[in-house]
């Protein structure tokens, strides 16, 4: 089951977004809970209490918190919350990028417009939730690699370094792990011979290093730093 938030104070747009919703979720055959909110507050409230949103729909011009403030501390409490705001008004479109990623939906609502946003966002639930597993000292460990910042090696000993400062421990070449990770959905990106890093979890680019979200500072080796370079000027097209 994946939960989807629909926020506005104008009631016939709630119903008109919860309707096509649900439409979706009926021909994709995917078990949605659906929540409807009138203000920001509520939206927070629900987070706090019956926990994380697959997506969560937001007006942007809303009473008390607006749309802004509340889809920067919903991205604060989870990154992984597919925000998708929703409005007649495209002089905030430069403003919204302070929540990255994101995906802008114009009123009046096109049902197929939703229907390519909840596919999008379906696609989103499954790469996030991708489980990778390792052995240490006989033992097999699953880890989610969402919560992965980054793969340290050194020589044949790898560390895993997660979200939650938690660190794992496992024997492998670092370029042996590469080729396996490509399999995978999440996007690793080579940096250095030492690390392999997870591209959601960078929090800056720069030339000669890159800052992860746990403030961590990495070197980008010489011969990557054209590729890393590239790869963010990439990185920049996609959110214009």
């Amino acid at each position: 089951m994946i939960r989807i938030g629909v926020c506005d104070d104008v009631p016939c747009f709630v119903e008109t977004l919860a309707h096509f919703v649900m439409d979706w979720a009926r021909k994709r055959k995917i078990n949605v809970k659906l929540e409807k909110f009138k203000s920001g507050e509520e939206v927070l409230l629900n987070l706090e209490t019956k926990g994380d949103f697959a997506a969560v729909f937001m007006d942007i011009e809303l009473d008390g918190i607006n749309g802004m403030e509340t889809a920067l501390k919903l991205r604060k409490a989870d990154r992984f919350v597919s925000i998708v705001f929703v409005s007649g008004h495209e002089q905030y479109f430069k403003k919204l990028f302070q929540v990255y990623p994101f995906q802008f939906v114009e009123k009046p609502i096109a049902e197929q417009k939703i229907y390519e946003v909840m596919d999008k966002v379906a696609r989103e639930q499954a790469l996030y939730n991708e489980s990778f597993y390792f052995q240490y000292k006989w033992v097999t460990f699953h880890i989610n690699l969402k919560q992965v910042l980054y793969f340290a090696s050194e020589r044949r000993v790898v560390r895993i370094l997660m979200e939650d400062g938690r660190e794992h421990i496992f024997y492998e070449k670092l370029d042996e792990l590469e080729e396996r990770l490509a399999e995978y959905n999440h996007q690793f990106i080579r940096i250095h011979k030492s690390y392999l890093v997870n591209k959601r979890q960078i929090e800056q680019y720069r030339y000669k290093n890159i800052v992860m979200r746990n403030g961590d500072i990495l070197a980008v080796s010489r011969e990557k730093r054209d590729f890393i370079g590239k790869h963010h000027m990439e990185l920049l097209a996609e959110r214009c």
